[in-house]
C-alpha cells in the first residue's frame, strides 16, 4: 500500500499553514516583548538529513515494517495529528511564534486543544512524525522522531519557564490541570535539567 501522496499532503497543508501563518502574524501579530531564540531546529534538519542519507539502511532496518494493518493505523494517527496540529495552530492565532516569546497583550491560551495538552503543535508533530513512519514504514522516521522529540522536551522546559513567569500561578494551575506533551496522560511530565 503506498501511502506517500497522503505523507506529502499532510506535510505539504502543514508547511503550507506555516508560512501563510508566520507572514500573517509578521504583520498583524501583535509586538514581541520577550523572546527566547534557539537554533535546535536547524540542527535537527542537518542531523535529520545526514540519517536519512548517510546512515546504511541496514542499521534502522530493524524498525522497518510493512504491514498493512499498521501502515493504516499509521495513516489514521498523521491525519488525525496534522488536523490536531493545524486546530492548535489556529487556536493560538496571533499569539503564535516560531519561538518561545511573550507578546504585548499576550493572553493565555487554555481552549481548544490547549484542553488536551499543553503543547498540542509539538503532540500533533510528534503524531505527524509517528503517523508517517508506521504508514511508510521507514525505520529512518523513527530516528528523526527521537531527534525531534529531544528538541521539543527542551523547548518545553524553556516556554514553561517563560509562561510561569509570565502568568504565574494562572499557569502552574494551568499545569496542574492539564498534560504536558501526550493527551489523557497528566501525571507524566518529562523532565530535562
Amino acid at each position: 500500500m503506498n501511502l506517500v501522496p497522503l505523507n506529502s499532503i499532510c506535510w505539504g497543508v502543514f508547511i503550507l499553514v506555516w508560512i501563510v501563518g508566520a507572514i500573517y502574524n509578521a504583520y498583524k501579530a501583535p509586538a514581541t516583548l520577550q523572546k527566547h531564540f534557539r537554533y535546535d531546529w536547524l540542527i535537527v534538519a542537518v542531523v535529520s538529513w545526514l540519517i536519512m542519507h548517510y546512515v546504511p539502511h541496514r542499521y534502522w532496518a530493524f524498525m522497518t515494517a510493512h504491514m498493512f494493518w499498521l501502515q493504516v493505523c499509521g495513516a489514521a494517527l498523521l491525519v488525525v495529528s496534522t488536523l490536531f496540529t493545524l486546530w492548535a495552530r489556529w487556536e493560538l492565532g496571533k499569539m503564535w511564534a516560531s519561538i518561545a516569546a511573550i507578546k504585548e497583550h499576550h493572553k493565555l491560551v487554555t481552549d481548544g486543544p490547549y484542553r488536551i495538552t499543553r503543547h498540542p503543535i509539538y503532540s500533533g508533530i510528534l503524531g505527524m512524525m509517528l503517523g508517517s513512519a508506521f504508514s511508510t514504514g521507514e525505520g529512518s522516521l523513527f530516528l528523526v522522531s527521537v531527534a525531534i522529540l529531544l528538541v521539543f522536551l527542551n523547548r518545553i522546559r524553556i516556554e514553561e519557564q517563560l509562561m510561569t513567569r509570565t502568568f504565574g500561578d494562572q499557569y502552574v494551575q494551568y499545569k496542574k490541570r492539564v498534560p504536558q506533551l501526550i493527551p489523557g496522560l497528566q501525571w507524566i511530565n518529562i523532565r530535562i535539567p
